[in-house]
């Protein structure tokens, strides 16, 4: 069972992440907390598995309860689910070793495929988060691609359905098909062997 704490200052929003949660059968929410010094508290004393954290605190922000929460000795996960589309905030998490960076506006489903990623050892960061991921620079450098997109370009050009990449990611079919529809039309292509040919030039595959 994956124990998380939900921090969030708005009571309707955490209270709503808490029931979806709650609702995935691996799933427990073992703590919520409405302000910083209460996310640290909690946090130090239950030791969970992940942290669903808001930037945006009453009294100190997200980045200031992580760096508390990791100076005495957090070494769980820790996973930003924030309104801040923003490089300085997220170049502020990465530096603190955050395991994702999540926005808002993201679907539920993108949440629960980055906590089961995070446990997988993986990062994650949203595919709506207008900044370049160090990881993909080389790839985004070229075509401005999110790290999400570049992940479907990637399993596109492997031959794998909109389907099996729903699948593999926990997101719908309409939501690959939307980031399809994006990639497309930001790299001004017709089809997927244009796209196969994109993903070998830029070393995706």
């Amino acid at each position: 069972m994956t124990r998380i704490v939900v921090v969030d200052d708005h009571t309707i929003i955490r209270q709503g992440l808490t029931g979806l949660l709650r609702g995935v059968e691996e799933f427990e929410v073992v703590a919520e907390a409405g302000t910083g010094a209460a996310a640290v508290r909690f946090v130090l004393d239950i030791n969970p598995d992940i942290v669903i954290m808001d930037m945006s605190l009453p009294d100190m922000d997200g980045l200031e309860a992580v760096r508390q929460m990791k100076e005495n000795g957090f070494g769980g996960h820790i996973l930003f689910l924030t309104m801040h589309n923003d490089q300085g905030y997220y170049e502020a998490a990465q530096r603190l070793g955050v395991s994702g960076y999540l926005l808002k506006d993201d679907a539920m489903d993108d949440l629960v495929y980055a906590i089961k990623a995070v446990l997988r050892g993986d990062r994650f960061t949203s595919g709506a988060l207008n900044v370049t991921p160090p990881a993909r620079q080389t790839a985004q450098q070229d075509a401005k691609l999110t790290h999400r997109e570049n992940e479907i370009v990637t399993l596109i050009a492997g031959g794998n359905s909109s389907k099996e990449i729903a699948e593999k990611f926990c997101i719908s079919v309409k939501t690959v098909e939307t980031h399809r529809s994006n990639i497309m039309h930001k790299l001004g292509l017709k089809g997927a062997s244009d796209l196969t040919k994109y993903a070998i030039r830029v070393g995706l595959i």
